[in-house]
């Protein structure tokens, strides 16, 4: 029913205030249009003056439209529009066929076209007003750079789970193509309402004419996957054109909002469109349209006050029986294609159809790609990895698997598996074919020598400049903000590392990695750390995860040691603040890693490797995260029987002589070394009984320490204690 935009406009800002948890009665929500939109109207100010503008410019150019005024009405041309599915997927996520996004296609043009198999039963008030939209989605068969493609591109992404909060983010958009030519339509493993809720999933959204500029990546549909191969008559088969009328420009039959049976259509809004009934929309079911007393909001049939004729069978509803589209509607889709909001007016034009190769026939030669399991690439010498075909663009025909240095099994197969037995780097090459093309894809894969791994005991307090030696950094979500050295805070010495998580964005994951441990030669096998977290806010949406994560084939494979949430990190620590985080001594906590269960098949491996696995909250922008002195010792203790001698190294740093002091309350056997950070011993400069006081010895007279980190080590009467030294 009609109303005006300004109408529209501020009831929907009303109505979205009723959260889609309205659904109670299910756990799918067949669409998130609104709730998106009004997610980028709250992230830009100014995205709201500029959607309510489109919107009176198409609804004038409707209603001339329908005043019969339009000059160009009369050549009724049939819109052609170039459509691309971007697959997003893993190796076990988002995976379907070809088929499956053309037959979803097919589905859409049939319903556009007034082609499906169930119009006979269209209720008769609405059959005649279902006409032909003469409007056709057709595959494009050329990418932006010209290239054959067949209209279904796939992307590995390990970002296949979407979520509304998502929505706005313009990294989730990365692989839209020009919107003036394209309908992007990204297909997802799943789209997750927000907050996020056990078993509760979208089928998808999209966004109205004007919502976002013209060229924005997020003019886009979004759709989950599973509700892609569902095939007619399954009423959730249609949800793929119920969005592709929100692309172009209709509402919900019962308004401006996600909540049917909540109230009448025109008092949320209304759909600007005369010949679709005011109704309160239905949700998974179908009631008579004639006798459909439950939800009353239109006038009476004068003939049988009974009858009131809803069109429960629209696409545009939320009813488990959808059938069709009004001739209104049909026109409001028209002119939303024929009009210069977001250019849409380009998409059918004849340079865009032929840039675009609508004609095309698809066939091109594949594209190659290959996955491992974990999509790793590190394994041990001597080791083999699995790797899996995922070429698309066509059929293949043949494979063919090679390998710089390693023995292939089943070297023509989709499926092979490859032995590494040569320390370093190894390519390996997928080559497909088909009658159209060749294509290759080659993938470094790094074959890993673990004989090198760390001996005895070991200490990391992150001190040197940078990166430590051996260790590694990774961006995982490739968002510009990781683990870094920090002079902010430290357990011990001057240094920590940090994630700062107020820079995070949502679902980030940064990763610290570690060197090869031989924990075979470690005395005690302990693995203990320093930790210190702030939690930005009390909820789910804000815990942050720090994984402790280790592997026993050099990396292919991680396994979760533990999980620290935000809640047992901040406990102690530093607590749930807003505040910039800096922690004082105090909020440092030692967390040790050595009894855990899940540790425990470590314990006997020569080249054990371990990571700390950062996770930012499904919120993000969070609070600092703070990680010092990994030990694979035991500490405890060491701190205060340091305390009761008053132990010191000093200065530290030093460039040049360091003192160590130490206060002997009687008469003791004392002993100091000097060692470096794998535990040899470097120096030993005092051994034997010492008398009761103060006592200072000096190390480093004639500079033979090179610039570096040591450990000064003082076994009091068979007690140890150890003092981090650095030398410039």
């Amino acid at each position: 029913m009609k109303k005006t935009v300004s109408t529209i406009v501020s009831v929907l800002i009303l109505v979205l205030t009723i959260h889609s948890r309205a659904f109670a009665q299910s756990t799918v929500q067949r669409c998130n249009t609104y709730e998106v939109m009004e997610a980028a109207f709250a992230a830009d100010p100014a995205a709201r003056a500029n959607y309510e503008k489109s919107q009176k410019i198409l609804q004038d150019q409707l209603d001339e439209t329908l005043r019969g005024n339009d000059q160009a009405r009369s050549a009724a041309p049939i819109y052609t529009i170039p459509v691309v599915f971007h697959v997003l997927y893993t190796y076990t996520t988002g995976v379907i066929s070809d088929q499956t996004c053309i037959n979803a296609l097919k589905l859409v043009n049939d319903d556009y076209a007034r082609n499906s198999q169930d119009t006979a039963s269209i209720f008769t008030p609405f059959k005649n007003g279902y006409i032909d939209s003469e409007i056709r989605f057709v595959l494009a068969k050329k990418d932006p750079q010209g290239n054959c493609i067949n209209g279904i591109v796939r992307h590995y992404d390990a970002k296949t789970s979407w979520s509304q909060a998502d929505a706005v983010n313009s990294s989730y958009y990365t692989y839209t193509w020009d919107p003036t030519k394209y309908l992007n339509i990204y297909i997802v493993s799943e789209i997750l309402q927000s907050p996020p809720q056990p078993g509760n999933t979208v089928i998808g959204y999209t966004y109205k004419p004007g919502t976002w500029g013209t060229g924005n990546s997020h003019d886009a549909i979004v759709y989950d996957k599973d509700f892609l191969s569902v095939n007619f008559p399954d009423p959730d088969a249609r949800s793929l054109s119920h969005e592709v009328g929100h692309w172009l420009n209709l509402a919900h039959t019962f308004g401006n909002t996600n909540n049917p049976g909540v109230s009448c259509g025109s008092l949320s809004g209304g759909d600007g469109i005369s010949d679709t009934p005011d109704t309160k929309g239905n949700f998974s079911t179908c009631p008579a349209s004639s006798t459909n007393t439950n939800f009353v909001c239109t006038s009476p049939n004068p003939s049988n006050p009974n009858d009131y004729f809803q069109n429960v069978q629209n696409i545009m509803d939320y009813a488990s029986c959808p059938r069709n589209f009004t001739s209104g509607q049909t026109a409001a889709m028209r002119t939303s294609i024929a009009a210069a909001v977001n250019n849409r007016q380009n998409l059918w034009q004849n340079s865009t159809l032929i840039a675009t190769n609508v004609a095309g026939t698809g066939n091109c030669a594949p594209v190659s790609q290959f996955l491992t399991p974990t999509n790793t690439y590190t394994v041990c010498m001597g080791s083999s990895l699995t790797f899996k075909d995922f070429s698309y663009n066509g059929a293949i025909t043949s494979y063919t698997w090679q390998a710089d240095d390693g023995i292939i099994s089943a070297p023509n197969g989709s499926l092979t598996t490859i032995t590494f037995t040569v320390a370093g780097v190894s390519n390996v090459t997928l080559t497909v074919s088909n009658a159209y093309g060749t294509n290759s894809k080659v993938r470094a894969i790094t074959v890993i020598d673990a004989s090198m791994a760390i001996n005895g005991l070991y200490m990391e307090s992150f001190e040197a400049p940078g990166v430590p030696i051996d260790w590694s950094v990774t961006d995982v979500s490739n968002d510009g903000q990781t683990w870094a050295q920090t002079p902010a805070s430290s357990y011990d010495g001057f240094y920590s590392f940090v994630v700062e998580g107020a820079s995070n964005p949502p679902n980030s994951v940064d990763i610290l990695e570690m060197p090869y441990m031989n924990l075979q030669s470690n005395q005690g096998k302990n693995f203990l750390f320093a930790y210190a977290y702030r939690m930005k806010a009390s909820s789910t949406s804000n815990s942050d995860q720090l994984r402790i994560e280790g592997s026993l084939d050099c990396g292919s494979t991680w396994n979760n040691v533990f999980t620290l949430t935000g809640f047992v990190m901040n406990a102690g620590s530093g607590g749930v603040s807003s505040d910039p985080f800096y922690p004082t001594y105090p909020e440092w906590k030692l967390f040790s890693v050595s009894g855990l269960s899940a540790y425990q098949p470590y314990k006997n491996s020569a080249s054990a490797k371990f990571r700390f696995n950062y996770l930012s909250s499904p919120l993000g922008y969070g609070n600092n995260m703070y990680i010092d002195n990994v030990y694979f010792f035991d500490p405890t203790g060491v701190n205060e029987l340091t305390n009761h001698l008053r132990f010191s190294v000093y200065p530290n740093p030093s460039n040049g002589q360091a003192n160590v002091g130490f206060t002997l309350h009687e008469p003791s056997a004392v002993q100091v070394t000097v060692t470096d950070v794998l535990g040899k011993e470097v120096t030993r400069v005092a051994s034997g009984t010492l008398e009761a006081g103060d006592h200072e010895i000096t190390l480093n007279k004639n500079n033979e320490l090179q610039k570096g980190i040591y450990f000064v080590n003082l076994e009091h009467n068979g007690a140890k204690m150890s003092a981090k030294l650095v030398i410039d």
